[in-house]
């Protein structure tokens, strides 16, 4: 038995020595505060926005191929604090403080700024099986919609959305990674027929970004604040995979090739993980 528990320790340290000196595999460089990145099968292009340096008018957007072969940093330019990024159909959307700007995904081309009346600090997007975009204001807990037509209206607003971050449509909730309000923010989800917020975690986790799917029923989300990237299911039970460092933003997954991709913010950069 004293020989079957100091096996089980020994494993333990293993285990917990691996996840601490988990290590990018990759290092992009050439960005300037990167926030958020999206990647599209279509054109088999990664797209990055940079909140770059808080000036008017520098934020921007990156394009980069597949194999990195091709690295555009100011592909799309013009932004001013650049967030959240969303695909739909051959249009790229992106968060940008209150305005939700659309684009040409083909041409970068910007084809109109929807401004958002009442919005204070516009961050994720996410869309439904209908098409219709929701996204956060973190500084107004809000959650807005805009449909097709490009009309906004502000879909829920209240305390308890804990500053709302990150964002992911399932079929019947939306999920919630939460920055927190004078305390850590939880991992929420808001049903979408009456619009109750309930907390899939409860004792908060942190600064929480990006979240996303992960297999089996799980999600990937991360902890701008301490680099920490978790796994979640849907019963709260929160795993940690590794830690990155502070400023890992708006998280992506990609189940094919089992890799992770962090915009790191204040290193500039965006360093990706293998998740196999």
């Amino acid at each position: 038995m004293r020989h079957f528990l100091l096996l089980i320790l020994l494993f333990g340290i293993t285990a917990t020595a691996q996840e601490q000196n988990k290590t990018p595999e990759i290092k992009l460089t050439g960005f300037s505060h990167p926030e958020s990145i999206i990647f599209d099968e279509g054109t088999a292009y990664f797209y990055v926005s940079n909140m770059a340096d808080k000036a008017e008018g520098d934020g921007f957007i990156s394009r980069i191929s597949r194999k990195w072969q091709e690295q555009e940093h100011n592909w799309i330019t013009g932004l001013n604090d650049p967030k959240g990024l969303l695909i739909y159909g051959d249009r790229l959307y992106v968060t940008d403080v209150t305005t939700i700007v659309e684009m040409d995904l083909h041409t970068g081309e910007i084809i109109r700024r929807i401004p958002v009346e009442g919005a204070k600090s516009l961050n994720d997007l996410a869309i439904d099986e209908d098409g219709n975009i929701f996204f956060s204001d973190l500084a107004g807990n809000s959650i807005y919609k805009m449909n097709q037509a490009g009309e906004v209206e502000q879909w829920l607003n209240s305390p308890d959305l804990e500053r709302p971050n990150g964002l992911f449509v399932t079929p019947d909730n939306i999920l919630v990674a939460a920055w927190g309000e004078n305390q850590n923010g939880n991992i929420l989800k808001v049903d979408r027929g009456t619009k109750e917020i309930s907390k899939i975690t409860g004792n908060g986790i942190g600064n929480m970004d990006g979240i996303q799917s992960a297999a089996t029923g799980k999600y990937y989300i991360s902890d701008w604040a301490t680099g920490n990237i978790y796994s979640i299911d849907m019963q709260g039970n929160l795993t940690k995979e590794f830690t990155s460092e502070k400023s890992s933003g708006d998280i992506l997954y990609l189940e094919n090739d089992k890799k992770m991709y962090l915009p790191m913010n204040h290193q500039n950069e965006v360093w990706i993980y293998n998740m196999k």
